[in-house]
């Protein structure tokens, strides 16, 4: 069995080896039946000296039989020989194979060893990681209830009332603050509370809705049994994006509303004040300026007396140029400053300037010069008033800090790309000059250079006139070198406007054609208005009254009203009302009023095309009426 289990090469070797076995046994037994014979021969003939058939057959007949046996025996030995050596060599190869076997076992033993160390070790470092993850969580948890314990008690002691409620209005915390305002014990009595009160469940469940849609903040002011809450509402969002609920936070601006209120109270007393004062002290000096005018254009004053009449004009337009810096920052206390852009007369205005500034001048005994480069145009739009408020405040600026020298003004005048006018006034003197750690200081309010503060001056006037540049969109420009001067450079961009017909000689004759109602209820601006506009060939009808003002207007239609905005009976934006209202009027209207506190939007809504400040002056004046002189020629 086993040998077939043998490969053919194996058996094909034993069997030749199995065979050549039995040749070399009988050849070997041949050899030796051979030489017993012939020994035997030998022998038998040295001893009877005769051979015999009988002597050589008979070693012949047993080698024969001997033999075979022997080789039968011999090939039966060493067949089992060779089958025990077959059978070490198979013992010998499985032994090999069952070592090679062995050796991969222990080498795969050893390398599961290496891997189960390997594993062994990474599972104490995971072991190791998971007690440090569990650490770590212990820790976390722990700092957690902390800063729940801590927000708690945050919740628990603020002043503010806090809210929280579910995605669907379930009431899940609320402040201890909140219980108490609301006069309940606990969330149960609060969710009842507020099952029942209708409002109050409005008051926290307002804007829900859109809270819900946008996934933003809400804030609204609500009254909770006589507290002013400012609530805040803001939504819930967990990581995922979902909105789970609704945080709602109420802080109490009681305190704050009520100073509020006082604040606004003492604005608007401080507002009545000052609207007061202007028109209280706008009056007289409205006359002032007015009858110096006329005075100054009769020609009856010559030397001294005409330059002690340009002074009284020049000091009452200072002192207007000082209130006006005064009601301007206010405004811009009260946030309600505006400009008012309209076209004006742009060569009357630097001939104006020009003016003005040399009677400034003159008083102090300052030489003084003032050029103009460029083409002017006829017409230019922007804020004149503020303008002019602006350039008087620099120039006076510098006549007060110049004791001798000269002040000069230099206009240069260029046309834009975009067909604006490029405006850039130079003011330099060659007074005392700033230092430069002071030049940026000066324009602060309130504030005036150490060792110059004067006897005059409200230390807001560069102040206004700052503000004043940035709101006609204007730049601001200072060089100064102390002992020797100070250069103010103001720019300002300004759309041209061509003037609809020419003006000069003809003004005055259309001007004659003009009936004017004038109402205004103190004698002295009547004086004052009338003779100016008589001056220039108007013919004026006076009323002092809004009831008499109406009447004079039903009796005859004038070409153009000038309203006092302060009336004993009615205020003149009733009056305003009146004449669109009752008699369809469609007659120009402009503003004469002291009080420069009032928005000049709110003369529009009246109908009201314009406004002039008081105190009036003959150039304002005749610059305002001549606006209107188509009306009579197309009339």
């Amino acid at each position: 069995m086993n040998s077939r289990k043998r490969p053919v090469g194996c058996r094909l070797k034993t069997g030749l080896y199995e065979h050549s076995l039995i040749c070399i046994t009988m050849l070997f037994g041949f050899s030796v039946t051979l030489a017993i014979t012939v020994i035997n021969c030998v022998v038998n003939l040295y001893i009877d000296s005769d051979l015999k058939f009988e002597d050589v057959m008979k070693p012949l007949v047993y080698g024969a039989i001997i033999t075979p046996l022997l080789a039968l025996l011999l090939n039966k030995y060493f067949s089992e020989v060779e089958k025990a050596r077959s059978r070490v060599e198979e013992l010998q190869k499985q032994e090999t194979q069952l070592k090679t076997s062995l050796t991969k076992t222990y080498i795969a033993m050893i390398n599961q060893r290496e891997k189960n160390n390997t594993l062994f070790r990474e599972h104490e470092k995971l072991q190791g990681s998971f007690y440090n993850e569990i650490s770590l969580r212990q820790e976390a948890q722990s700092l957690l209830d902390e800063q729940l314990v801590f927000f708690s008690a945050i919740f628990d002691l603020t002043p503010d009332i806090i809210l929280y409620r579910s995605f669907n209005g379930e009431i899940k915390g609320c402040s201890d603050n909140l219980l108490h305002l609301l006069r309940v014990e606990n969330r149960s009595e609060l969710k009842y509370l507020l099952s029942k009160d209708a409002d109050l469940n409005e008051y926290f469940s307002y804007g829900d809705d859109e809270v819900i849609k946008t996934k933003k903040d809400l804030m609204y002011e609500r009254t909770i049994y006589g507290v002013i809450y400012q609530i805040r509402k803001r939504p819930a969002i967990n990581p995922k994006g979902h909105l789970i609920g609704t945080m709602i936070y109420g802080h109490d601006i009681t305190k704050l509303k009520n100073e509020q209120d006082v604040l606004e109270r003492t604005s608007r007393e401080k507002s009545n004040f000052i609207s007061t004062l202007s028109h209280e002290l706008r009056t007289p000096l409205n006359g002032i300026v007015g009858l110096s005018d006329i005075l100054l254009q009769s020609g009856h004053f010559r030397d001294e007396d005409e330059r002690n009449l340009k002074a009284i004009n020049v000091s009452a337009v200072t002192l207007g140029n000082i209130f006006n810096d005064v009601i301007d920052l206010n405004k811009f206390e009260r946030q309600t400053f505006g400009v008012v852009k309209e076209p004006f007369d742009w060569k009357s205005f630097l001939e104006d300037l020009e003016t003005l500034s040399r009677l400034m001048t003159e008083q102090k005994n300052l030489s003084f010069s003032f050029e103009v480069s460029g083409d002017s145009p006829d017409m230019v739009v922007s804020d004149q008033t503020r303008l002019r408020q602006i350039l008087w405040n620099l120039i006076a600026n510098g006549i007060k800090f110049t004791k001798q020298g000269s002040i000069s003004i230099a206009v240069s005048q260029d046309r834009n790309d975009d067909g604006t006018l490029g405006v850039s006034f130079k003011i330099a003197d060659t007074g005392i000059g700033i230092a430069p750690e002071e030049q940026e200081k000066i324009f602060g309010l309130y504030y005036q250079v150490p060792g110059t503060r004067q006897s005059t001056g409200t230390g807001i006037g560069l102040y206004v006139t700052r503000e004043l540049t940035h709101a006609l969109n204007g730049i601001i420009h200072l060089e100064s070198e102390p002992g020797r001067g100070t250069t103010f450079t103001v720019h300002f961009d300004f759309e041209i406007r061509e003037r609809e017909r020419p003006s000069g000689d003809a003004v005055r004759e259309v001007l004659t054609a003009l009936d004017i109602l004038l109402v205004e209820d103190v004698d002295l601006n009547i004086l004052v208005c009338k003779t100016l506009l008589e001056k220039l060939g108007n013919r004026v009808s006076a009323a002092k009254t809004g009831a008499e003002a109406l009447e004079l207007f039903g009796r005859n239609r004038p070409d153009l009203v000038l309203l006092d905005m302060q009336l004993p009976d009615m205020s003149g934006l009733d009056v305003a009302d009146h004449l669109r209202n009752d008699y369809g009027s469609t007659v120009p209207m402009l503003a004469l009023t002291a009080n420069v506190m009032r928005d000049p939007d709110i003369y529009a809504t009246h109908g009201i095309v314009g406004v002039l400040s008081k105190p009036l002056s003959a150039a304002k004046l005749a610059e305002a009426v001549n606006r209107y002189r188509e009306n009579k020629k197309s009339s």
